[in-house]
């Protein structure tokens, strides 16, 4: 009986964690991990040089 409790509990972790990224590719938040698209890092930012 513990086990069934404790394969819920993780399956419950599992399901609102992929639940949350679902949920934040869509809102398509501020930074998406990708620097060339937005310009934000500061590493993008600098002048290239010839």
């Amino acid at each position: 009986m513990g086990n069934l409790i404790v394969i819920l509990i993780i399956a419950l972790v599992v399901f609102f964690a992929v639940r949350s990224i679902i949920k934040s590719r869509k809102a398509k938040g501020p930074c998406t991990g990708n620097c060339a698209s937005c310009g934000g890092c500061s590493g993008t930012s600098k002048a290239k040089k010839p």
